[in-house]
Order: structure tokens, then sequence, then C-alpha cells
């Protein structure tokens, strides 16, 4: 998201610098800039929802007395996370046989066209990624300081 609000500011500043502004093309010039800035990104929209870190199929494993306090926390929010998703249907969730509260995930079709999975080395982090940022109305600018002295104008 810094990506996009570095890329959002720029936008603005540029348009600013032009000259006098017309809310109508700063709109144009700042949905733009939002469009220019998702299309070079992997995620399928502009609104992520984390899942956690796994790696799918993913059964549903208890929590060890040896393990790190990070893999404690992430099976912990999957416990919590995965039956929700499950829930909306992003995920399958299948109980296994002759294990009480065991259960094995898997993505769904629908789950598979909003993923958005960033693996790093052995950590599988997931999440569901939907919507797009679309400006209504620009109705004021403003000029603001920032830290240095320097001003900047905001819509």
């Amino acid at each position: 998201m810094t990506k996009l609000t570095k890329i959002f500011v720029l936008g603005l500043l540029t348009s600013l610098l032009v000259g006098c502004y017309n809310k109508g093309e700063l709109k144009t010039n700042i949905q733009n800039e939002y469009d220019r800035a998702r299309a070079m990104t992997i995620t399928k929209g502009d609104i992520c929802l984390y899942l956690g870190s796994v790696k799918f199929p993913y059964t549903t494993q208890p929590i060890l007395p040896d393990e790190t306090q990070w893999s404690i926390w992430n099976k912990d929010d999957l416990s919590k996370t995965l039956p929700l998703f499950a829930e909306i249907g992003l995920l399958k969730r299948q109980p296994v046989e002759d294990k009480p509260d065991v259960y094995r995930y898997d993505l769904t079709e629908l789950g598979r066209e909003y993923q958005h999975a960033y693996p790093k080395g052995t950590i599988y982090n997931n999440a569901f990624c939907y919507g797009i940022k679309q400006l209504i109305e620009v109705t004021d600018v403003t000029e603001k300081e920032r830290g240095g002295g320097g001003k900047v104008m905001l819509a």
C-alpha cells in the first residue's frame, strides 16, 4: 500500500505543479495514478485480508510444547481465520477421519481467483485480495506545511 500512497502523492504533486488545477482534471490524474500503480502490482485488488502463513493443502496441527513463539501464534491465528474463510466459500474444510477437531483445508475455485500468496523461504503468507479504489470526487485542495518547512498541496 505504501507504493500506492507514494504514487498517489507524486501524481497529486505533479498535477498541482503544472499550474492552476481543475478539480475534474485532478480527479482524473489521481485515479490514473491509482490505476497505474494497481497495474504494476501482483495483487488482484486494492484491499487484502490476511489469511496467515499457510501452504495449501493444509491440515490443522496441535500446538506442541517445544515450538517457537511465532509458530504458536501462527497456528492460533490459523485456527481462527481458516474456518471463517471456509464459511464464506474461499476454502474447503473437511474433517480428517478418526481425528476429532482436525481439519484439512484447501482453496476453492473462488479462493484461487482471489488468493495472493507471497512465499518467503519456507513461510507461505497468504491473503485474499479484492476491490478497486475508485476516486469519486475532489472537493477541495488545501496547502499543508510539512516537517522540513516545505509545502504540499493536498486534495
